[in-house]
């Protein structure tokens, strides 16, 4: 099962005519482009304006055009999650979970098989780039089938039509606090990896 991403460079022209791109601010993973996973059963139409609505709060955005996509992002010892679950402490179905629920999307660096199920392990930090401490690390176990091996993004160029502040703050999730803001797409911005990649791949459509 592949999973499929996307990605919302939401753009506009800014107060001095300049293009500016849509950016934000994470308070432990850097600065960002607004992306997501799309839902079993929904469209990447659909889903863009879902996300980017979720993560910017704006709701008129209008879908420009369809930018590319990039047809596997996984390394060799990582794997996607199809749905959401908890990572188990033993390679069994009834063994006790680790806190907390991970949503459908999430990558794992995977290890060993045993039988039917995957070692996997996850780290979060307290910030990114330049990390100082890990704030999460499980080594725990998932059922293969619960794990993908394939994932699609897509990147799609949206156009914001409401007039907004140059930056704001709304709630995201995990009672993280997002600050969308504004920035000049030249020269180009700087933002988190591999998202820079991103940004690298459609760079020159956005400016064109």
């Amino acid at each position: 099962m592949t999973v499929h991403k996307v990605t919302a460079f939401i753009t506009r022209t800014g107060p001095q005519g300049q293009p500016q791109l849509l950016l934000f601010q994470h308070p432990q993973a850097g600065v960002q482009i607004p992306a997501g996973t799309v839902e079993v059963g929904e469209d990447w139409q659909t889903a863009v304006l879902r996300e980017a609505q979720e993560e910017t709060n704006l709701t008129q955005l209008t879908i420009q055009r369809y930018l590319g996509q990039i047809e596997n992002e996984l390394a060799p010892n990582e794997m996607i999650l199809n749905r959401n679950c908890q990572i188990l402490s033993q390679p069994d179905e009834h063994a006790i979970p680790f806190q907390p629920l991970f949503t459908r999307g999430v990558t794992f660096k995977v290890g060993k098989r045993n039988g039917r199920f995957r070692q996997i392990t996850y780290l979060e930090y307290d910030q990114l780039p330049n990390p100082q401490a890990i704030t999460l690390y499980i080594d725990g176990w998932l059922p293969q089938a619960w794990l993908s091996q394939t994932k699609t993004r897509h990147y799609v160029h949206l156009r914001c039509q409401e007039e907004t502040p140059d930056h704001w703050s709304l709630p995201g999730d995990n009672n993280h606090i997002f600050s969308p803001f504004w920035a000049n797409l030249q020269p180009k911005p700087t933002v988190v990896s591999p998202q820079n990649r991103w940004l690298d791949d459609v760079y020159q459509a956005l400016l064109s």
